[in-house]
């Protein structure tokens, strides 16, 4: 009577089980170099693994049941005890074990002589674009919002592409009216091509002029001038982007590209209003300076309405601002000729116009999510913004969106766990730095930090990412390090109402209480309305007297300014409880907030 353990090897069943690991290894090897090669999902790479595990035991279980005679396989109980072992198998097992170890000792081999890439040295894609903005060659210079414009949508378009790695736009304008080479700018942007061109437009005529630069040697790849009249400015973006895409053998299907440079209007004077509109409002919120923009971004809608009502991607993009304005939480101010029920009226009408236009499912998430949010249904609120997720996996500002809603929905576990997801996702892009790793720091502060040293990577920061950057470092009380990021902030900040946040918080993490104090005393608040502007409330929470602040907002505890009062729920200081009507709300939807810590740097008395 053979043991358990003579039996195992009597059987081969040992044998089989090394040569399984051996082929197990080399497969899961080839299928590495698959996903690689296809750019196949890593869930791929994942059913291979679980099959390879799920196989193992099947394979010892084979070895064990069955045996290979010169009549054939046979199941090993049938056998008789002591009929003897049929050399062959142990031989073929033997034989297939080598030749895959032969096989995995050669790859290992040639995968080390590969070496490491030279220390220092990035690795750049050679499909990756930075798309520089265009310069306006107009005879009068009055033109820089449709060179900007146009500049947008072909990045816009190339970053959707497959395959292909496009440079952020707050990244690529940060070269605006740059004399360094092309090649030194791909270096600093880790990109292999660029492209630049120009704008000149008189009357109803424009002359567009590109270029596309590959950086290894400063060739000119692509060259081409487009003189045409102001109607064909659409058909000017589409024809550049095409050009890009073809020449860096992109993986997008043409009709894909087509659907996706689509400007969504027949009407060029429509298009070429919201391309105004929107480009106001980048620059105003780089600037963090809104004040003054808020009334021709109002015009310009007004004029897009005008020229095609039906242009839905204009709906939502001003229903997202019109969102902002409404929203004491956000820096936004709205246009000060729109009363309260004139502003809430204008939100209703476009949102529903952009629901009724909407061309695709993004679009009536993105008109669906605005309606949750107005409407307080915290929980679709979340869902809707998790799914408008899959169409934006570069957008860090539908990030900060969902992460927002759950934060909103005092679901503070699943924010932290999305706050790690959103900090290990490679936007490929530095977009929205300031508004998501503001969210993050709210539930994970390590994280927030780390996404700091991205803000102040570049030379000159934007305005925003310095004053999210001096509030985080404040939070981690890196007080001094907080000073140099808030005074190079006032450096550049043309709002004075938000370098006086940058003044009190920062009086106060010194324990300065007096100097914060007084710069409250001395700043005229009474052209501010809190139901539209939370700056008087952050500053009296700033300076430790909650009971103020708690006072100030009581007016939004109303029906009809109850969304405004619960965007201050995007604040993990924010106690919704001495709000009656706000907490009847949440209580309604099973939301409680306990326990709400108070503001890390706040001044101490």
């Amino acid at each position: 009577m053979r043991s358990l353990f003579e039996e195992l090897r009597y059987r081969n069943v040992f044998r089989v089980a090394i040569a399984y690991a051996v082929i197990g290894w080399l497969i899961a090897q080839v299928a590495d170099l698959v996903v690689d090669a296809f750019e196949l999902p890593g869930s791929f790479m994942r059913m291979v693994i679980v099959l390879l595990v799920l196989g193992f035991p099947l394979a010892s279980f084979l070895a064990w049941a069955f045996e290979l005679t010169p009549e054939g396989v046979k199941k090993a109980k049938d056998l008789p005890h002591d009929m003897p072992k049929d050399p062959r198998s142990g031989r073929q097992l033997n034989r297939l074990t080598i030749i895959t170890l032969i096989i995995a000792v050669a790859w290992l081999g040639w995968d080390k002589l590969q070496g490491p890439d030279p220390a220092g040295s990035p690795v750049v894609m050679d499909k990756s674009i930075a798309v520089l903005p265009f310069a306006d060659f107009s005879p009068d210079s009055d033109h820089a919002w449709f060179a900007d414009g146009l500049t947008d949508e072909i990045l816009n378009a190339l970053a959707r592409t497959r395959s292909l790695r496009v440079a952020s736009r707050t990244s690529s304008f940060a070269y605006r009216d740059t004399d360094q080479a092309a090649t030194t700018i791909a270096k600093e942007l880790d990109v292999a091509h660029i492209l630049e061109g120009s704008v000149r437009r008189a009357g109803d005529r424009i002359r567009v002029t590109a270029q596309l630069i590959r950086a290894s040697d400063d060739a000119h790849l692509w060259s081409d001038t487009f003189d045409a009249s102001s109607e064909d400015s659409i058909e000017i973006q589409e024809k550049i982007a095409f050009e890009i895409a073809s020449l860096l053998d992109t993986a997008m299907d043409p009709n894909e590209l087509r659907r996706m440079v689509a400007a969504g209007t027949e009407s060029i004077a429509a298009w070429e209003a919201y391309v105004q509109m929107r480009e106001v409002q980048y620059r105003s919120v780089e600037a963090f300076d809104t004040s003054d923009s808020s009334p021709l971004v109002l015009a310009l809608y007004r004029k897009v309405v005008a020229q095609d009502p039906a242009f839905g991607e204009a709906h939502l993009v001003f229903a997202e601002i019109v969102n902002q304005w409404l929203s004491p939480a956000v820096i936004m101010v709205a246009p000060p000729e729109l009363s309260a029920d004139a502003l809430q009226d204008l939100f209703t009408t476009a949102t529903a116009d952009a629901a009724r236009h909407a061309r695709n499912e993004d679009d009536r998430l993105g008109a669906e999510i605005l309606r949750a949010r107005v409407q307080l249904r915290l929980a679709d609120l979340v869902k809707l913004t998790r799914d408008r997720l899959q169409y934006h996996a570069d957008s860090r500002a539908i990030w900060s969106a969902h992460l927002s809603s759950l934060l909103v929905a005092s679901r503070f576990d699943a924010a932290a766990d999305f706050a790690r997801q959103a900090s290990e996702h490679d936007f490929g892009n530095s977009d929205g730095l300031a508004t998501l790793s503001t969210m993050i720091a709210r539930v994970d502060l390590d994280l927030g930090l780390a996404m700091v040293e991205a803000m102040l990577a570049p030379t000159s920061p934007v305005p925003a990412d310095l004053y999210q950057a001096h509030r985080i470092l404040l939070m981690a009380d890196r007080v001094a390090e907080a000073s140099d990021v808030g005074q190079r902030y006032i450096n550049v900040a043309t709002n004075p109402t938000w370098s006086l946040m940058i003044r009190v918080r920062q009086a106060c993490a010194e324990g300065r209480v007096d100097d914060a104090e007084q710069l409250y005393a001395d700043y005229d608040f009474s052209g501010f309305d809190p139901t539209n502007n939370n700056i008087q409330w952050l500053a009296l929470q700033t300076l430790g007297r909650v009971g103020e602040a708690t006072e100030l907002l009581r007016p939004l505890d109303q029906p009809g300014t109850l969304v405004r009062l619960s965007e201050l729920l995007s604040y993990t200081h924010f106690d919704p409880s001495p709000y009656p009507n706000l907490t009847k709300r949440l209580e309604e939807q099973d939301i409680m907030r306990h326990n709400v810590a108070p503001m890390s740097f706040f001044c101490k008395r």
